[in-house]
């Protein structure tokens, strides 16, 4: 009796080991699947769009504090037009930041829709452990493009997709 609790104990931590190790890669195919099927309740509930929005919404003015002090020392007008950008980020941020826009950044890698007319080609995403408890998604770039990398942070046994680290040039085309 005795060795089959050890046995079992055993099974079990080696399942738990192999869950903990996968479970990043299984989540990241999850929600890729949930955004080629526009499934929009799935996408609702394994993002967390309030701490996705809030994220990006810091990044982004960031980015405009930097480009602000960039320019405001060569032309003060300049300077005052990307401060007056700042007031736009939350109308922004907030309509891009939806099951749809996320759906098609989960498929394509780019939260901007291609201009060119051309359908955007589907991207694979490597995983990256960043911790226990959080994980990165990076997309594989052709030619050096820069993709936004995707934060996920554990929400019990699962994972929440709640930040998005948006490359320099990415926020410069918006």
């Amino acid at each position: 009796m005795r060795k089959f609790i050890v046995i079992g104990a055993v099974l079990v931590a080696l399942l738990a080991g192999a869950w903990a190790v996968a479970s990043p890669w299984i989540a990241m195919d999850s929600l890729r699947d949930a955004a080629r099927e526009a499934d929009r309740e799935a996408l609702e509930q394994t993002i967390d769009f309030p701490a996705l929005r809030s994220s990006l919404k810091d990044q982004m003015r960031a980015q405009i504090r930097q480009e602000a002090a960039r320019r405001g020392q060569s032309d003060p007008m300049q300077g005052a037009g990307a401060l007056l950008a700042n007031g736009f980020i939350d109308g922004v941020v907030d309509s891009v930041i939806t099951p749809d826009g996320m759906a098609a950044l989960l498929v394509t890698g780019s939260l901007v829709p291609k201009r060119d007319g051309q359908p955007a080609k589907e991207i694979d995403w490597d995983v990256e452990r960043t911790g226990l408890s959080s994980f990165r998604a990076v997309p594989k770039g052709e030619n050096g493009e820069a993709f936004p990398a995707l934060v996920f942070t554990r929400d019990g046994m699962s994972w929440k997709l709640a930040a998005i680290d948006i490359p320099e040039p990415e926020l410069a085309k918006e």
